[in-house]
């Protein structure tokens, strides 16, 4: 249970390290687009600077529960995959692409569930 626990924590931990990489460029490409304009192409360029913050907010809290998981603070991170596995519901009723946000949610529910477990000293 340990090493599977470990093992998923570093594929979450890779997967969002990538996407918080992917969504910088995203925010420098967008604020490096919209420099110099004015009026409403400034509008724009700001609300989708915005959107990629409010994106990057989960992933940097994902990241977090990886690095409390790694740790062995396994309470912290049960608390945060479970706000998280909240956000992943909200998410999947909201989404058009319910295969993606079932895909999430069942990687959610696992890993909450794993670390609960490893919380409870069950190995």
């Amino acid at each position: 249970m340990k090493t599977a626990f470990k093992v998923l924590t570093i594929f979450i931990l890779v997967v969002n390290s990538i996407a918080g990489i992917a969504g910088l460029l995203g925010l420098s490409a967008a604020a490096k687009l919209t420099e110099g304009k004015t009026g409403a192409d400034a509008a724009m360029g700001g609300v989708g600077v915005m959107a990629i913050l409010f994106a990057l907010i989960p992933i940097a809290v994902t990241i977090y529960m990886t690095i409390c998981g790694l740790r062995g603070k396994y309470d912290m991170c049960f608390k945060i995959s479970f706000v998280l596995m909240i956000l992943n519901i909200v998410s999947f009723v909201l989404s058009d692409n319910k295969g993606t946000a079932v895909f999430s949610l069942v990687l959610s529910v696992a890993y909450c569930l794993m670390a609960r477990k490893m919380d409870k000293g069950v190995y």
